[in-house]
């Protein structure tokens, strides 16, 4: 389950680095507009959601990871 988990967000993260010209291009802003709030407020939650995805999902791959390797070493120990 975690490491489905991770996958997911792991594309999710992928799909919104693919999309970054798009979205920051057609709704967003490269640069301070003082007279366009809203542009900055998108380009901002953007940013914000593509390096969430990538961070929790490689939290959560190393946490799968680290959980597997327990069993294991549990496992064996018996």
């Amino acid at each position: 389950m975690t490491m489905r988990a991770g996958a997911g967000l792991g594309a999710a993260a992928v799909l919104l680095v693919l999309l970054n010209p798009l979205i920051i291009g057609t709704f967003g802003t490269t640069t301070f507009v003082e007279h366009a709030p809203v542009a900055m407020v998108v380009t901002a939650v953007y940013l914000l959601a593509t390096a969430a995805c990538v961070i929790f999902s490689a939290v959560l791959v190393a946490a799968s990871l680290i959980m597997r390797h327990a069993e294991l070493l549990k496992s064996e120990s018996r």
